[in-house]
């Protein structure tokens, strides 16, 4: 288990109780466990873990990040503790590359395309993934008529979600960004692929946000993937391919989840 996680499963088990843990990075833990997370209405989250056992968890919302409530806090506690899951198991993986040697991806999707932001050093390279499909259209997935094909449900875009774990694959640590609920949320039909197709790469994923809103400017960008990460570079100059060399701001604003 990779230490952002089992700082987070640390924190979970701390006593007295920790308040204000981010939704993001719970998710991210349990994804690593093996778990099925659904984002609900409400600001709720459906906890699935691979024995059976099931839990409902509430997203406290705040300024900047949604976090566990302390029902939550204590819920996903008696849940892993069912599961025989604690701050000592499951045991700790091989590190992986640390610091400026670490790629570090972040992905904001949605059925019509993927944006990809690389860290790596001092460069951040940015790239997008185009479905060629049934989502490569127009249509809005997330409306039951425009989803069905003659009564059936519309397939899912094998190749979209392979050429996205494919990029998660070269990645050391990966944030996923989104929004959207059932299969309007494209981050679970990742999840979800990546998980019965390339289990390994679900001890990549360090955070899982969500954003209402589709423009994401280069200061919240470097924001999310510095709280993430942690290590992105944000005092020396920032490398963008075909953008001249520029300073970021020292601390960027984040608007509200």
């Amino acid at each position: 288990m990779k230490r952002q996680h089992q700082l987070t499963l640390q924190a979970l088990f701390a006593h007295p109780l920790q308040h204000g843990l981010r939704c993001s990075r719970v998710e991210a833990l349990l994804l690593s466990l093996g778990a099925e997370v659904e984002h609900l209405s409400d600001h709720r989250l459906q906890v699935r873990l691979p024995a059976g056992q099931v839990t409902c968890l509430h997203a406290a919302p705040s300024l900047h990040h949604p976090w566990l409530d302390e029902e939550g806090v204590l819920r996903l506690r008696r849940l892993l503790q069912q599961a025989g899951i604690s701050p000592e198991h499951p045991e700790p993986a091989p590190p992986g590359p640390r610091g400026d040697q670490a790629m570090r991806l972040v992905v904001r999707l949605d059925h019509h395309g993927a944006s990809l932001w690389r860290f790596e050093g001092e460069q951040m390279e940015a790239s997008v993934l185009h479905p060629h499909g049934l989502w490569g259209g127009d249509q809005n997935l997330s409306h039951r008529h425009e989803r069905d094909l003659a009564g059936q449900r519309a397939p899912l875009d094998h190749d979209y979600l392979e050429r996205i774990s494919n990029a998660i694959a070269d990645a050391d640590a990966v944030l996923l960004l989104g929004h959207g609920q059932g299969q309007a949320d494209v981050r679970r039909l990742l999840v979800a692929h990546i998980r019965r197709h390339h289990r390994q790469l679900l001890e990549r994923i360090a955070g899982v946000v969500t954003l209402d809103d589709t423009a994401l400017s280069e200061a919240q960008l470097l924001a999310l993937a510095r709280e993430h990460f942690g290590n992105v570079p944000h005092r020396r100059p920032l490398v963008v391919p075909g953008q001249e060399r520029r300073e970021p701001p020292a601390r960027p604003p984040l608007e509200p989840q």
